[in-house]
């Protein structure tokens, strides 16, 4: 009976995983490698530089439109009277500058100055010809237009900058809810090789227990006291042991591959893991609190949230661009022409020739067909928004309530599969006994083994599952990336 309590002894403190070796990971090291090397996230980071690139496309708007130009010509033509002009030789410079204003108003600043010289047959008396030859002249005009209706505030401008801020937000967003989907990877994988640490050894332990009784069998039946039948029976339970172990190998080198490689770390990597490290202390609260904190925790709100601002500030881009354009136009501008060309550039400067004008311009698409249907399919982008926002609620209800069941589920079951175990450990050893004392059979005590086994590893899971659906708790509620410091 002592060998059977220290048999059982050395089982124990074999089936408990010990987590204080070197090298072990806690939960919170395997998250800060995940969430800082993965190639999802940097692929997701590229939208977020697109839409600060497009920041910049926004500001363009408002440069300064600069135009220059030169030209130089000569003309030869035949003419009909004896006293026309038969060539003309002009040179001509004109630039033009226009500037967006912030208030939608543009201004436009032109110039053009140029000389012009014209050449008469040799027939054509002198007093015939003109008296100033070459000529140069000078025009400047300064317009301003202001919108009325549409372009009214500069919408074009303003609402793109918002729309195009929020949408850089909600980028930045859309990284965190890929950090929440990789981390949710991570956590699943990392409990489930510590699962996988546990069912194979215990595999490893009921392959040693099923040796033992085909030792003790063969030595039993070297003195004719059992059948061959029963160490056959022995020898196929070894056998399904043996399949068991390799297979719970097979699974935990599977899911450290999987872990290794979401880490971008070699497939072989050891990975010994730490279930009862914690990220932070957990407290249980009433459903609606846990509601409360994902809604305003989460990324994916904060992403619709920065999405509903794009849209409103959209929309309203969407609405101006339906309205008649209405623009009040002015205009002043100098004049000059002499036969110098220094008199000729001062004089454009003053007004002692000018030209002022005052007018409205109005222009506008019958229908509106392409205005209205951008303003139907920005609403329908608002109604998509809302939906989400309704769906994430419910989702994240489904996640919280899968979660907090699971842990009630093994905070219940913890204490009657330690009794459950304790109870089969007892009817195991007592049907050991009766064996050896010739009073059971080997069919019995195979199936009172394999009780036992399940026993076991129902019982050494349970801590797996409380905290496992605390970690799923804690990153349906938001709080998980805020604790890892991993919130943009």
């Amino acid at each position: 009976m002592l060998r059977i309590q220290a048999l059982w002894l050395c089982f124990s403190l074999c089936v408990l995983p010990s987590f204080a070796m070197a090298g072990t990971m806690s939960l919170a090291d395997i998250l800060h490698i995940v969430l800082s090397n993965h190639p999802d996230l940097a692929l997701a980071r590229v939208q977020e530089k697109s839409l600060r690139i497009e920041r910049q496309n926004i500001e363009g708007m408002l440069d300064p439109k600069i135009s220059l130009a030169g030209s130089l010509s000569d003309e030869t033509s035949p003419t009909t009277s004896p006293f026309a002009a038969s060539g003309n030789n002009r040179r001509l410079i004109s630039g033009n500058i226009t500037k967006l204003l912030g208030d939608g108003s543009t201004l436009t600043g032109s110039f053009n100055y140029n000389r012009t010289k014209v050449s008469y047959p040799a027939s054509v008396p002198t007093f015939f010809q003109a008296t100033i030859n070459p000529t140069y002249q000078q025009q400047i005009d300064l317009i301003y237009r202001y919108p009325l209706l549409r372009g009214r505030g500069n919408p074009t401008y303003n609402e793109q900058r918002t729309s195009n801020a929020y949408n850089e937000e909600a980028a930045r967003w859309n990284v965190a809810i890929q950090q929440e989907q990789l981390a949710a990877q991570a956590i699943r994988l990392y409990y489930q090789i510590a699962s996988n640490v546990i069912a194979k050894k215990l595999a490893h332990e009921t392959v040693l227990r099923a040796k033992k009784l085909l030792n003790y069998q063969k030595k039993r039946q070297r003195f004719g006291l059992i059948e061959e039948t029963d160490q056959r029976q022995t020898e196929a339970l070894l056998t399904s042991r043996k399949m068991d172990y390799a297979n719970a190998k097979a699974t935990l080198n599977n899911s450290i591959t999987t872990l290794n490689r979401l880490m971008l770390r070699d497939a072989d990597q050891p990975i010994q893991t730490d279930i009862h490290s914690v990220l932070r202390s957990f407290k249980t609260a009433p459903m609606q609190t846990w509601l409360e904190q994902a809604q305003q925790q989460r990324p994916i709100f904060h992403m619709l949230d920065a999405q509903q601002a794009s849209n409103d500030a959209t929309l309203a881009l969407r609405h101006d661009q339906h309205d008649t354009q209405v623009d009040l136009i002015a205009q002043v501008g100098t004049r000059s022409l002499s036969g110098s060309a220094g008199y000729t550039l001062g004089q454009g400067f003053t007004l002692n020739d000018r030209f002022i004008s005052i007018g409205v311009e109005l222009n506008d698409t019958l229908g509106g067909n392409s205005t209205k249907s951008a303003i139907l399919k920005t609403e329908l982008e608002r109604e998509r928004i809302h939906l989400q926002r309704l769906q994430s609620i419910e989702n994240i209800k489904t996640e919280l309530s899968t979660a907090l069941t699971a842990y009630q589920n093994g905070k219940m079951m913890k204490d009657a599969s330690q009794q459950h175990e304790q109870a089969e450990k007892i009817k195991f050893t007592t049907e050991l006994e009766r064996y050896r004392d010739g009073r059971s059979d080997t069919a019995t005590l195979i199936q009172f083994e394999g009780d036992l086994r399940n026993a076991e590893l129902q019982a050494a899971l349970q801590d797996i599952q409380i905290q496992l659906a605390k970690q799923q708790i804690e990153l349906a509620t938001g709080n998980l990336l805020e604790h890892l410091d991993m919130m943009p």
